[in-house]
């Protein structure tokens, strides 16, 4: 048996990128998982020309895979997407699309309705681990408001679900689903792999103050597993890295 830590984590376009990365150094995970990892205009990271997941991977001294979703028309330069990162070799990665849309403008990107129109994929980073091939994958779920099983959202559900199953080896995915346990998206993706967050106590992933929901609280944020893994304990500590809560999950593979 392997011991590992894996933590999901939106990381809110860097707002509190300091202290995301202290916190990431401190908790020390064999896996990180992260969305809303950005570069140029659509970060909120005082350096505009920050590219967000080079500085991440390089603080950390960690292997990394990064792929973008959005464009701006006036900067196609700029980033918007997933990552992971892997104390392992990554030996493999791929690029799965669930959803593509034209390059915003800079007034679309920051109008909410225009968030259901985001574009959206997986990121599946093939990680050498201890000898073993292991699946690590992370993945920004359809934007719904409040959240709703919309056509679109169980339509991308059924592609993350399609692709767990023609894996061949363990994974972990890590997400910001932006819906509720109690909703058909999740139970789709359930068909797949096991919900770690199931029976953990945790109520909520959304930052209970600095959100955009607060002071309401959703657990939108999810780490699921193949079978191979047993949960050792599971948590998403209220620390200010972000809006949403980092998920820290320690397994046994």
């Amino acid at each position: 048996m392997h011991k590992l830590k894996v933590i999901q984590v939106n990381i809110y376009k860097g707002k509190y990128l300091d202290a995301l990365i202290e916190f990431l150094k401190k908790e020390d995970a064999d896996f990180v998982t992260m969305q809303e990892v950005t570069a140029g205009a659509m970060g909120n990271h005082q350096d505009k020309k920050a590219v967000l997941f080079e500085i991440i991977r390089d603080s950390l001294g960690m292997h990394g895979v990064f792929h973008n979703d959005v464009r701006l028309a006036s900067d196609l330069e700029s980033l918007h997407g997933n990552a992971v990162l892997s104390k392992y070799p990554i030996v493999e990665s791929d690029q799965i699309i669930l959803k593509e849309f034209r390059p915003f403008t800079d007034k679309e990107f920051n109008n909410p309705e225009f968030f259901p129109d985001f574009p959206r994929s997986i990121v599946d980073a093939s990680v050498d681990f201890n000898g073993k091939l292991l699946h690590v994958l992370s993945v920004h779920g359809a934007w719904t408001a409040p959240p709703t099983d919309t056509p679109d959202a169980l339509r991308q559900a059924e592609l993350i679900a399609k692709h767990l199953k023609s894996l061949k080896s363990p994974f972990l995915l890590g997400g910001d689903m932006n819906t509720t346990s109690d909703m058909q998206v999740i139970k789709i993706i359930e068909t797949a792999a096991v919900n770690l967050l199931q029976g953990s106590g945790i109520t909520y992933t959304t930052h209970p103050t600095m959100h955009k929901i607060a002071p309401r609280k959703l657990a939108v944020d999810y780490i699921f597993a193949s079978k191979e893994f047993k949960k050792i304990s599971i948590e998403a500590p209220e620390v200010l890295v972000s809006d949403h809560l980092p998920v820290v999950a320690e397994l046994e593979m």
